[in-house]
């Protein structure tokens, strides 16, 4: 049973780890002051795109459920008399869900900020694994209960 003992790091796993990249860079500023990349709720709006980012949103779902209802009309018949079966509302809901995501990450990169939403959430998961695990006392200014 002759066999090489040694485990190869896989190529694929650490090609690109000595690259200097931003989405690097603001996790190691992420790491070091969690808060700095928070944003507030206006500013996390503006940074999906804001009004005009929502209207793409409900504009994709409305197309997705046009398509849906042009490529299955008695769908809209069912939808209107009350008689869909559980299938027919899961169709209706994945469609629904889809359209919403796809609207959603075309007016994040379209209209929006990209980069500082998703430092926006890497900074808070990151915080929200910080506070669940050392009680809560990560923050600057700590909640305080009166």
């Amino acid at each position: 049973m002759a066999g090489n003992r040694f485990r190869y790091v896989d190529y694929w796993h650490f090609k690109h780890l000595n690259q200097d990249q931003e989405s690097a860079k603001a996790a190691d500023e992420i790491i070091a002051n969690p808060e700095s990349h928070l944003l507030s709720q206006a500013a996390l709006w503006e940074a999906e795109g804001g009004a005009a980012g929502f209207v793409g949103q409900l504009g994709v779902t409305a197309l997705g459920l046009t398509l849906l209802f042009a490529a299955r009309p008695q769908l809209l018949t069912y939808l209107k008399y009350s008689q869909l079966r559980a299938s027919e509302w899961t169709l209706l809901g994945g469609t629904a869900f889809v359209g919403y995501r796809l609207g959603y990450t075309l007016s994040v990169s379209a209209l929006g900020d990209s980069k500082k939403v998703n430092n926006h959430w890497l900074a808070y998961f990151y915080q929200k694994q910080l506070n669940r695990f050392e009680g809560r006392q990560i923050l600057t200014k700590a909640p305080k209960s009166y």
